[in-house]
């Protein structure tokens, strides 16, 4: 894998390290400011948009933080899986000087995948946190609509990825928003597999042992806050908002 430029208007040439951008309408990058001197990472996967930007909890953050005379840099799912790795190479290459992060990463690194699919994943882990810290696991065979089985995997980390994302939040004041839980019994039209919900408290458990960041636990969510068990409605950006604009 190799950095990817990326253009923010306003504010300059980025990178990313992987092998593309992720070319959907949740990918957003964002600054009211043309200095490399930030107030405010606002670093999100893509529950940060749902389904359109506007009211979603990357448009809140921006706005209270603008209103309130904050410049930040604002990136939605720059790549198809955007994890901590993500985050961890996108800080090395682009020698920013912030202030405070806040970011939601977490979900995407424990959630079950095809193993074509987690590969972007390790490789992401192995760009500077360093090889065999990340490994694909087998965690059950999920039967697809079509009837076919399906074995998915999930990323396995080792003690080296928890304490690289810690140089950064002992480092750099960092937020972290963790993921509502979800019941295995939610009435949604894509069916999610069981190892999907057990994952959602693994990827919380996690980024509640990282040294030096601040957590923001949330409520379970049923139907009316999420439509997916990912993504959020109108109601659930709101509660997600409510619960985190003390902290900006």
């Amino acid at each position: 894998m190799e950095p990817i430029n990326i253009i923010c208007p306003n504010f300059g040439p980025l990178a990313v390290v992987g092998d593309r951008l992720h070319d959907g309408y949740d990918f957003v990058v964002r600054s009211n400011s043309r200095s490399d001197t930030l107030d405010y990472l606002i670093f999100l996967d893509s529950r940060g948009i749902s389904r359109g930007f506007e009211g979603s909890i990357a448009d809140k953050l921006i706005t209270q933080i603008a209103q309130g005379g904050g410049t930040y840099l604002l990136l939605c799912r720059p790549l198809e899986l955007t994890t901590w790795a993500t985050l961890i190479n996108f800080i090395v290459i682009n020698k920013l000087n912030l202030s405070k992060i806040v970011t939601n990463m977490g979900f995407v690194d424990f959630t079950p995948k095809k193993l074509s699919t987690l590969q972007d994943a390790v490789q992401q882990v192995d760009f500077f946190i360093g090889k065999d810290v990340a490994n694909s696991c087998f965690v059950q065979s999920f039967e697809s609509s079509s009837g076919e089985m399906i074995p998915l995997y999930s990323m396995c980390y080792g003690d080296t990825y928890r304490k690289s994302i810690e140089t950064i939040a002992k480092r750099l004041p960092t937020l972290i928003v963790n993921t509502p839980l979800v019941d295995d019994g939610i009435r949604i039209d894509r069916k999610r597999p069981h190892a999907f919900f057990s994952a959602l408290a693994n990827s919380n458990e996690f980024n509640r042992s990282i040294n030096g960041a601040q957590v923001v636990d949330l409520p379970h969510f049923d139907e009316t806050l999420t439509y997916d068990a990912v993504h959020y409605t109108t109601l659930g950006n709101e509660v997600i908002f409510d619960s985190i604009k003390d902290y900006i």
